[in-house]
């Protein structure tokens, strides 16, 4: 919604000095002297009148202020788009946030923004493998790279050279800003340790619903579940563990209940998207639009950045509260990622389905991931 801050008014500054009575014009000066000097005072420096353009945006994410992509907006993102406003001094943005579950609850968002409940949100893509394939590449290409920073700006990249992912949210109403990640890799918490891959057959691990391919083959139960679960599920047993990045690990305490950590090092995942209404981005003015499009991308790199910093405390957080972690051998993961079926071939094909040029994207994205020498075991495009 956008309004105007109504500008100061010399008019009206001026004559509540005076006794004006304006049907007849008789002026009664009180004093004619110190009239004259406040008018001449305020002639120096009042500024001009100018209208200043008040935008009010509700910003939604079903995940609280201490999660890190949620932490990483309020803190950086909305302030600096404050920032960048105030230097021409245009518009103002009146920020609602909305977060924690107060307007959207888990897989909530993106609804939220297509029905004009919210205007800007951080949809968390996984939830919607069926309306938004694009988002499941990286979990279609597991033990490719952990740099979360790379993947992101690479998804990002892809995104802007082919149109027919923006598309997609047009679909839904919504304008798609960037991708963005807080899970610079994926491992797995367990209730008990195990020795050896053979050991995963029969344990129920909890995720959501891209991450669970990384158990085929391995015997292993996905349960599909949100983040928000994991400690009771597992407490309660009705869970053996988790597939989850370190910084969740010890944010949620689920050293509590599953003090085991299993390096896998599956891979990071920018499992996150900035989108705003497609009614709100086309009433914005030029330059609001611009702002909040160049934001969006260093939110994806600063949030990537902490990420990254985030990411070693978490894991020694991990360590001083009881918990263990379980180096796995290079050969072990080679074997789990040669066990695992051919997840990008189904991948492609969903975006097949949907129109969408799968396989060039999945030749580009591993493309890039060689040209910057990451460790990738297997190489989801060379069959």
């Amino acid at each position: 919604m956008i309004s105007q801050v109504p500008p100061i008014s010399f008019h009206n500054i001026y004559y509540k000095n005076l006794a004006v009575q304006p049907e007849t014009m008789k002026i009664k000066f009180t004093n004619s002297l110190g009239v004259i000097a406040l008018g001449f005072c305020l002639c120096l420096t009042v500024p001009s009148a100018r209208a200043q353009e008040l935008i009010r945006l509700i910003a939604v994410d079903s995940d609280s202020s201490s999660s890190l992509w949620v932490k990483v907006f309020n803190e950086y993102f909305i302030p600096e788009v404050d920032r960048r406003l105030a230097e021409t001094g245009n518009y103002v943005v009146d920020w609602n946030p909305a977060f924690g579950g107060t307007l959207a609850k888990p897989k909530g968002v993106l609804d939220s923004l297509q029905y004009d409940l919210a205007d800007i949100g951080i949809v968390t893509t996984p939830y919607h493998p069926d309306k938004l394939p694009f988002y499941g590449l990286p979990y279609a290409t597991p033990f490719v790279s952990n740099d979360i920073g790379l993947i992101a700006r690479t998804m990002s990249d892809l995104a802007d050279k082919y149109p027919e992912v923006k598309d997609d949210w047009e679909k839904f109403q919504l304008h798609y800003l960037t991708t963005a990640g807080s899970i610079d890799t994926y491992n797995i918490v367990l209730s008990r340790p195990v020795e050896s891959l053979e050991d995963m057959r029969g344990l129920k691990i909890g995720g959501v619903a891209s991450n669970l391919l990384f158990l085929e083959g391995t015997g292993a139960v996905g349960v599909s579940s949100a983040l928000t679960e994991w400690f009771n599920n597992i407490a309660t047993r009705l869970m053996s563990g988790a597939i989850v990045w370190p910084e969740a690990a010890a944010a949620y305490k689920l050293y509590e209940v599953a003090p085991y950590m299993l390096d896998v090092r599956f891979g990071g995942v920018p499992s996150k998207a900035i989108a705003i209404n497609s009614r709100t981005w086309a009433r914005m003015p030029d330059e609001v639009r611009e702002i909040i499009q160049q934001v969006s991308h260093d939110y994806r790199d600063e949030l990537a950045s902490e990420t990254v910093r985030i990411s070693s405390i978490a894991r020694q957080e991990f360590v001083d509260n009881g918990g263990t972690i379980i180096e796995i051998s290079d050969e072990q993961r080679r074997q789990w990622a040669e066990n695992l079926p051919d997840l990008s071939g189904a991948w492609v094909r969903v975006m097949d389905e949907h129109g969408l040029p799968g396989q060039a994207i999945l030749d580009d994205y591993m493309q890039i991931m060689r040209d910057n020498n990451q460790p990738a075991i297997r190489q989801w495009n060379l069959h």
